[in-house]
């Protein structure tokens, strides 16, 4: 991926979603979702995920921008974070990895899937060609997301 200053916002729209970068006043929200024992069981994220935490995931998300790693807050226009949706670079040439995770109460509307479709472009763009969708094996929801509609719309990355 195309490494940046990390000066301009990172701001994605499509599928009905905007997709952008968390910032402090993102903190409760993310508490809220993220300090979970389902998060616990099938994220990496720290648990107890505490506004501390929460506080140190924002820096830490903006500082690895310039690495090629987004971490962003999928919304509906901008707003309210109702969960996250994640790029990384691997260490194979036009390879990323996608993950997500969708807040509790905002599950059921294809967020994940949706986040997932607005994010392909993006990579392509970075010049990615292949994108892994990184889910816990045994996490049904998560495994049903990733047969669930990810289309590449033609474009150049797809899905392995």
């Amino acid at each position: 991926m195309a490494r940046d200053s990390g000066d301009e916002p990172i701001i994605v729209r499509g599928e009905g979603l905007v997709l952008r970068e968390w910032n402090v006043a993102d903190v409760p929200a993310m508490v809220e979702m993220f300090d979970t024992d389902e998060m616990d069981r099938w994220t990496p994220l720290a648990h107890p995920f505490d506004a501390d935490v929460a506080t140190e995931y924002v820096r830490q998300a903006q500082q690895a921008r310039p690495d090629g790693t987004l971490q962003l807050a999928i919304t509906r226009d901008g707003g309210i974070s109702l969960g996250e949706v994640l790029l990384f670079p691997t260490d194979r040439a036009g390879v990323c990895e996608f993950a997500f995770a969708v807040g509790a109460r905002h599950r059921g509307g294809r967020l994940a899937a949706r986040a997932l479709q607005a994010l392909i472009p993006t990579a392509a763009a970075a010049g990615y060609e292949t994108g892994r969708l990184v889910v816990a094996t045994d996490n049904i929801a998560s495994q049903r997301t990733a047969g669930c509609g990810v289309h590449t719309g033609g474009g150049p990355v797809a899905a392995s």
